[in-house]
């Protein structure tokens, strides 16, 4: 399976899920401060639909202000669409292969995994995940040292361990953090919660950082 093909299955699951929720869910918080469930899903169609051009002439209005633009646009549209059209707009994102200047296929999915995990952790919807989708987040998020997902910096110096599935980076010598691959990627992707489900003289290193 390719990395196209894992976002398909990503956002085929994250389609699911949005039919599963309640009026109440969507309007519940998620992990992301700024936002609510109906807000997390419409970034992630946002994202994927919004060509390049777009999104730089977004970003020119904003005065290239990257943060202020992503949480006001999400809000905008998940404050304007019905649960049904965000439901139908994430299941029509299966089989687009688009992705806004500078970002990677593994990137989308990266983006779109920790997304996802910002509403299930948040609504207590625990899912069962891929460790190769998890094995490719994990590495494009520790790969970026600057932006949303400063990944690198926060794992620098640190031992980190996914003992579900065995991934492992760093010294071994270096204070360690282990958890689940997902716990892992959440913290290093800036989410306080995935802390919880960690262990290692690393994690108050690593909460120190968020």
């Amino acid at each position: 399976m390719d990395t196209w093909e894992m976002i398909d299955a990503e956002r085929l699951e994250l389609a699911d899920l949005c039919d599963s929720l309640t009026l109440e869910q969507w309007d519940a918080p998620s992990l992301c401060s700024q936002w609510r469930v109906r807000d997390v899903t419409a970034h992630v169609v946002q994202v994927a639909t919004q060509s390049g051009l777009a999104f730089l002439g977004t970003l020119v209005r904003y005065g290239f202000r990257v943060n202020t633009m992503i949480e006001r646009q999400a809000v905008r549209r998940g404050s304007s669409a019905t649960p049904e059209q965000l439901c139908a707009q994430v299941r029509a994102l299966v089989g687009v292969r688009r992705a806004l200047p500078g970002v990677k296929p593994t990137g989308v999915l990266s983006g779109e995994l920790i997304h996802q995990q910002d509403i299930r952790r948040a609504l207590h919807l625990p899912r069962t995940l891929d460790p190769a989708r998890v094995t490719i987040a994990l590495d494009e998020v520790i790969g970026t040292s600057a932006g949303i997902l400063p990944g690198k910096r926060r794992a620098e110096g640190l031992y980190l361990r996914a003992l579900d599935f065995g991934w492992q980076r760093g010294d071994p010598n270096a204070l360690g953090v282990s958890g689940s691959g997902e716990a892992v990627l959440m913290a290093l992707a800036g989410r306080a919660d995935g802390l919880a489900d960690l262990n290692g003289q690393g994690v108050d290193t690593m909460r120190a950082r968020l």
